[in-house]
């Protein structure tokens, strides 16, 4: 029974031994590395136990179990070191991160008065605990092992879906995901950063047990987005897309990655992080459909401006354009899904058909087009129209053919330049000429 459980957690997926314990050394380890409670770094490396050099020697961990009374004292203490540590330093920010975490549980050891807690905040989580049982099957995130929900009481983060046993709360080491993706703003563009196991002294990156080849159950695996090796428990063999193979390459192909990295993704899959223009802006020329796309998210951002200031024209503000004309033309990885498969270029079609027909029928915004001074017809023109040029200086609007016939010269900047030339000058003025006071006084 023992063997067909550990064959069916995932800690033991691709592995050629089917149950091996941990060692009572392997146990203690992962044990001490978790004995900390801490909030995310900006180190680069994704270790969830990084503590400040400063503060490290300091007995900060409060247990689970923690009364009323040392919850309060641990209170005290923590505010007495963010007052003695310097302001925007990096131990000032892991010691208020703290700080919110024992007010947390302060809160929740009062409300439940020493009965099991039904929520818990620890490591930026905000656990809480599972009522409803399901039919699907579940895993620990800490230790890989089944949850049986009929028996057994477990825990779920409400920001990033970890979900780990009751027994296994205080030992978590891994810091929320929706607090690291939240605090870089942006996804991991180099391909595979791998540094090497000596690099993390042949230890997992996340919980600290020691990697071996010998033993196949306890063997480092890579995970592809972060570049670092983790153990069998901290890595499931989980695949998805990488954000730097798509923006550097196009590769839509899934990757092995960690726990850590697949809850990132999962969470920062629809935010807008990447901005192709900076990272990799030749990926236009060789991706059609997204050149296509770039192109049409100016032209929805012109056509905002149009629809904002009509009183009717708002009403076709939907989620998709105000996210797609944003100024600052990011994408996420599911615009770029969308791309790659092709919904959103139907969805933007359609999007940009209505919103045109709306401003070239509408008395107020066909009011605020443009007509083309070469040649003198009635046809209005829009900033977001194929055959028309906007000047960047006075922002007057021509046919593209009659502005390459003018030799792609604005008439009205030459208008402007010729009327400062023939412009009389000012009266100059000796500014060292000196007055005498006295004449003007009687």
């Amino acid at each position: 029974m023992a063997a067909a459980l550990a064959n069916d957690s995932p800690k033991y997926t691709n592995s050629l031994i089917c149950c091996s314990p941990r060692s009572v050394e392997v146990a203690s380890t992962s044990s001490a590395s978790s004995s900390t409670s801490g909030c995310v770094s900006t180190d680069d490396s994704y270790d969830s136990n990084y503590i400040p050099k400063s503060i490290s020697n300091k007995k900060l961990k409060i247990h689970s179990t923690a009364t009323r009374e040392e919850l309060e004292k641990a209170v005290k203490q923590c505010k007495e070191l963010v007052l003695n540590t310097p302001q925007c330093s990096e131990e000032r920010k892991w010691l208020v991160r703290y700080l919110v975490e024992l007010r947390l549980r302060l809160e929740d050891v009062k409300d439940n008065d020493g009965q099991l807690k039904p929520r818990v905040s620890i490591k930026g989580h905000h656990f809480e605990q599972q009522i409803n049982t399901n039919n699907r099957k579940q895993y620990c995130d800490h230790c890989s092992g089944v949850i049986w929900s009929i028996v057994q009481s477990s825990y779920k983060c409400g920001n990033c879906n970890y979900i780990c046993h009751y027994k296994c709360v205080d030992q978590v080491c891994r810091m929320c995901a929706h607090i690291v993706m939240t605090d870089r703003g942006q996804f991991e563009m180099s391909i595979c950063p791998e540094k090497g196991l000596a690099a993390q002294d042949y230890k997992c990156v996340e919980c600290q047990t020691a990697l071996t080849f010998k033993d196949s159950w306890n063997e480092p695996r890579l995970c592809d987005y972060t570049g670092l090796y983790f153990c069998s428990t901290c890595h499931w063999n989980d695949t998805c897309p990488i954000p730097a193979r798509v923006v550097h390459n196009w590769d839509w192909e899934k990757r092995y990655i960690s726990r850590i990295a697949y809850q990132m993704l999962t969470i920062s899959w629809c935010r807008p992080y990447i901005d192709i223009e900076s990272i990799n802006p030749r990926l236009f020329s060789f991706i059609a459909e997204l050149e296509w796309v770039h192109k049409m998210r100016r032209d929805l951002e012109w056509m905002r401006r149009y629809l904002c200031a009509c009183p009717k024209g708002s009403n076709l503000l939907s989620p998709l354009f105000v996210q797609l004309s944003d100024v600052n033309h990011k994408y996420s990885m599911a615009h770029l899904e969308a791309i790659n498969d092709g919904s959103l270029e139907s969805k933007l079609t359609e999007l940009t058909e209505i919103c045109r027909k709306h401003i070239t029928n509408c008395a107020l915004c066909s009011g605020k087009g443009y007509l083309c001074e070469v040649c003198g017809n009635n046809e209005i023109l829009y900033p977001f129209d194929s055959g028309a040029i906007l000047c960047d200086r006075c922002n007057s609007m021509y046919h593209r053919g009659c502005w390459l016939r003018k030799g792609q010269n604005c008439l009205k900047c030459v208008r402007l330049e010729e009327r400062k030339k023939n412009k009389l000058p000012a009266e100059e003025t000796d500014s060292h000429l000196e007055y005498d006071i006295d004449k003007f006084v009687e």
